[in-house]
């Protein structure tokens, strides 16, 4: 497992701690805030949007998984928030809560389809001069 899985899955719960134990109105206490909920639920979510780690090196590709980052990370803020609201229950601790029980949750888990991907092997048996093209017989020289 990577370091940045492990720092997601801390993330959350420092700055649960952080929340509990400063005062209301620290700068600290806001920006590490701040930072968690902009950027930590929506990464972890977004590792099982990415293709591979080799586009990571492209200016677009890490442009790209910014903008994804921060738009999940806003839309599963408001998902969480949004129950707590409506049923009456809403409190800064009970939202960070949540918020660092499914990043860490995301961040912990396996990558959808496994592990690295890998080509496809033929049947065994298979004619390999057939296995790509379809046919049910080898191509014919012309």
């Amino acid at each position: 497992m990577t370091p940045l899985r492990w720092g997601l899955a801390l993330s959350g719960w420092v700055t649960l701690a952080v929340v509990t134990f400063l005062a209301d109105v620290t700068v600290l206490r806001v920006t590490v805030t701040t930072v968690f909920v902009l950027v930590c639920p929506g990464l972890a979510a977004s590792r099982w949007a990415r293709s591979g780690a080799a586009r990571l090196t492209e200016r677009t590709a890490v442009l790209e998984t910014a903008v994804l980052t921060l738009a999940l990370s806003l839309s599963i803020a408001v998902l969480v928030v949004e129950p707590l609201f409506l049923s009456g229950t809403f409190s800064v601790t009970r939202a960070l809560l949540v918020l660092a029980a499914l990043t860490s949750a995301l961040a912990l888990s396996p990558r959808p389809g496994g592990g690295p991907r890998r080509e496809p092997r033929d049947a065994p048996g298979a004619d390999p001069r057939t296995a790509c093209t379809g046919r049910s017989e080898p191509p014919t020289a012309e």
